[in-house]
């Protein structure tokens, strides 16, 4: 019979896209070592209210992002976070 080798594949947490997982070989192994592609993101940001830590709706734990999704997330919160600081687009 044929070997057959299954590659691993990653969700995107947020809109659900899938793509394989990057293999590594270490020396002296004889099966691959599987990570997420290095393109891919995460997000995880928890709120100072105490309802927050406890899964409240206004925490975000996303472990697997797509790479699209993922510079969503950070332009999203940094946005967010300069209208806290109240900056204006002169700065």
């Amino acid at each position: 019979m044929a070997d057959v080798k299954t590659i691993p594949k990653i969700q995107c947490d947020n809109c659900g896209a899938v793509s394989e997982k990057t293999a590594h070989t270490m020396m002296g192994r004889s099966t691959p070592d599987y990570s997420k592609p290095s393109l891919w993101g995460s997000c995880k940001i928890e709120g100072g209210r105490s309802t927050d830590s406890y899964g409240g709706k206004s925490r975000l734990d996303f472990t697997d992002l797509c790479t699209s999704c993922a510079n969503v997330a950070v332009d999203a919160a940094a946005a967010a976070l300069k209208a806290a600081r109240k900056e204006d687009d002169d700065a």
